[in-house]
């Protein structure tokens, strides 16, 4: 294998253009991170990205133009011997120079809309001085004084470790001395901060980025010998497959994997193939690129779960594509792939080790006798107001909005640039306050009168509370009767199956009986727990009462039927004394009438059920204002004569039939229907006669005669 040669020796004069342009080009670097860094921090931080690039600029060129450039060149295992300060160092100083200020920008991300710039500039000074010249010097400088990891066989061509790791770990340990944004970590929760003012600047800045890297790698493989061609192949296909694999991700958890993480890998990938750009195949490549976007992802999280605030997620796209792409050198050489995995990884600790302590040291030290972070409240305001002065229209417009918060008791308006768009908003907040306060007089007034009216609203509140509670109970215990009733219903279909001789008319009569009345019943009961209205419960509760009072009557009727169908002969105990009788049928069937404008007059009767049932069916099918006259005598042979006379809508001679036979098809349907029915069985049962006169329009007119020897003779019960 051949091995990557120094960069820092003096190339010849013919060479001397083409090295000078490819080092300007890693100046790219610088520009790319600025529009990165811009575009990801919020606006309000964003002067402070532009500032910190430019004093990280200037003093990184200071001191490796005085120190660090003697350093890194060949004159021990540990340190180069100089030159310093030196007044041309050609084509190697500027290539230095550039690699120099690319890797110092890494301190900028994990360190970002936190930290003063005093300390930002102090950390750079260190990273400028004390670790970057040393880790380039043991992995790069050649000859007979080469650094030592160098001399042991160490390969790394575009600085996947000597620049990627080492920066973004002397990165991470400021960041970590400093301390996250507020608010960043908060015990087991993550608060994500990032609210990027542009996130196509931040792609501009990657692809500004890209572009400078290919200058590292070409300096580095013109100096080594190296075809420059596969280099750069190498370096795009690694970036392509990066990005495709983590937009792939971004498809199928799009709430895990963003454009922010896309943006990071694509950084990733060409990082995970600078320190073998040379040596790999396209394929391989295309492998590694896809592997550094996965370990930057899964880095990025193992640094939130050590609570390292990396604020633009920039860091964890070096570090660790970076370790994975100097491991990876190892496997590009199977044949011995132990001893070099082995050598790789001793030069991935050593610079680990070397970064994280001078930094972690420095930073610790300058946090004694500096502020490093910026106070919570500034950070809030934003850096560019509180480091920079740089106040703008949305600082000035923030700044009046927290001074009116402050003073809420009093109504002031917002200044702005009238010409921009913060001073439109201001200019039309400054409307609103003017038409609230114009506003405010009215509503004072008013407001006495929404006092009166609320006392009284109270008063009327308090009396419906009760009325809505009567209501409710009202509600409750017409639910339950219809609940008894059911239960009625159901023991009186247990009753009549145990009946002989007509349970199969019976239980089709109580199916075409019952089921309307019971759905209609659940249905009231249904919409009156459902509305709110109170009309609406009041209607349905009565109306669910008088059809609970309607079945009621309907079960008593087929009850009754069923009774008389099961015997041959009137039971016994149907006598009683007349003026008994009459009172008990004044009583039940009066208030019924009465409700209904009916005249009532009860004659003689002596059975009570006849009686009853025809009266019954009498007031149910006269109208309001009409007459039932009702009389009961003894005929010429003892026997008992009931006339019932009524001035209703009467019925046609079919309808008279259906109404006699409850268990024909066209029964069930009107209420009083069955009562004629079991009017007609007891009378049979009686041994008497029932005689209908009936013409439409003009009433109904029913004679009902019983035998003298029925009156008082016990039946026996149908075998």
């Amino acid at each position: 294998m051949r091995l990557v040669t120094g960069f820092l020796m003096p190339p010849t004069p013919p060479d001397l253009l083409a090295p000078v342009i490819v080092a300007l080009c890693v100046f790219l670097v610088l520009a790319g991170h600025v529009t990165l860094e811009s575009g990801l921090v919020r606006a309000k931080h964003s002067v402070n990205a532009a500032a910190k690039l430019l004093v990280q600029v200037g003093i990184t060129i200071l001191i490796v133009w005085a120190v660090g450039y003697g350093i890194m060149n060949a004159g021990g295992p540990i340190a180069g011997r100089g030159p310093f300060m030196p007044d041309d160092g050609g084509a190697d100083l500027v290539f230095a120079l550039a690699i120099a200020c690319a890797a110092a920008t890494l301190l900028s991300g994990p360190l970002a809309e936190r930290t003063t710039l005093k300390a930002y500039a102090a950390l750079v000074a260190v990273f400028s001085l004390a670790i970057l010249p040393f880790v380039i010097h043991w992995a790069w400088a050649a000859g007979e004084t080469a650094g030592w990891l160098r001399g042991l066989g160490y390969v790394d061509l575009a600085g996947g470790g000597v620049i990627h790791v080492a920066g973004a770990t002397a990165a991470l340990v400021a960041s970590y001395v400093v301390g996250p944004r507020t608010g960043r970590f908060n015990g087991t929760r993550r608060s994500l901060v990032v609210q990027s003012q542009s996130f196509p600047f931040a792609a501009l800045g990657v692809m500004l980025l890209w572009l400078g890297w290919f200058g590292i790698a070409i300096g580095q493989a013109l100096s080594s010998g190296f075809p420059v061609a596969p280099v750069v192949i190498n370096l795009i296909l690694a970036g392509a497959a990066a990005i495709t694999v983590t937009f792939l991700a971004n498809q199928i958890r799009p709430s895990r994997i963003t454009i922010v993480h896309i943006i990071h890998a694509t950084l990733a990938g060409v990082v995970a193939a600078s320190a073998a750009a040379h040596l790999l195949h396209p394929l391989g490549a295309v492998a590694l690129g896809a592997a550094g976007a996965a370990v930057a992802l899964a880095g990025a999280r193992l640094l939130e779960m050590a609570e390292i605030d990396d604020a633009l997620g920039i860091a964890s796209a070096h570090l660790f594509p970076g370790v994975l792409g100097v491991l990876a050198v190892a496997f590009c050489q199977p044949a011995n792939l132990v001893g070099v995995l082995a050598l790789q990884a001793a030069g991935l600790l050593a610079i680990v080790s070397w970064a994280a302590a001078v930094m972690g040291a420095a930073a610790f030290g300058l946090r004694l006798v500096m502020r490093l972070r910026v106070a919570p409240a500034e950070e809030r305001i934003g850096l560019n107001v509180t480091e920079h002065a740089m106040t703008t229209d949305v600082a000035m417009l923030v700044s009046q909005l927290g001074a009116l918060n402050l003073n809420a008791g009093a109504f002031a308006y917002l200044e702005a640039d009238s010409d921009g768009e913060l001073g439109q908003i201001a200019r039309e907040y400054n409307r609103a306050v003017d038409i609230f306060q114009a506003q405010i007089k009215g509503v004072k007034e008013k407001l006495t009168l929404a006092e009166a009216a609320a006392e009284q609203a109270n008063d009327l509140n308090e009396r419906l509370a009760g009325e809505v509670q009567e209501r409710e109970n009202r509600l409750d215990a017409a639910t339950r009767e219809v609940a008894f009733l059911t239960d009625q219903v159901a023991r009186a279909l247990i009753a009549v199956e145990t009946l002989k001789g007509v349970r199969s008319g019976l239980v089709r009569l109580i199916g075409r009986t019952f089921r309307q009345p019971i759905e209609r019943l659940h249905l009231m009961a249904r919409r009156a727990a459902s509305s709110r209205h109170q009309d609406d419960i009041d209607a349905l509760i009565d109306a669910a009462r008088e059809e609970s009072a309607r079945l009621a009557r309907r079960l008593a009727d087929v009850l009754d039927y069923a009774q008389a169908s099961a015997i041959e002969s009137p039971p016994a105990g149907d006598q009683a004394p007349m003026e008994k009788l009459i009172g008990e049928v004044n009583l039940l069937y009066r208030p019924r009438a009465e409700s209904k404008g009916v005249k009532f007059r009860v004659v003689w009767t002596p059975v009570r059920k006849i009686m009853g049932e025809l009266v019954n069916h009498a007031i149910a099918t006269t109208p309001r204002g009409g007459i039932v006259n009702v009389s009961a005598k003894r005929g010429p042979g003892g026997e008992l004569v009931l006339d019932v006379v009524d001035s209703g809508a009467g019925v046609s001679p079919g309808e008279l039939a259906q109404a006699l036979d409850p268990l024909g098809e066209g029964n069930g349907g009107g209420e009083a229907e069955l009562g004629l029915a079991l009017v007609k069985k007891l009378i049979d049962l009686h041994g008497g006669a029932l005689t209908i006169r009936s013409k439409p329009g003009a009433g109904t007119q029913v004679r009902a005669t019983i035998r003298a020897e029925h009156l008082g003779k016990p039946l026996a019960a149908a075998g």
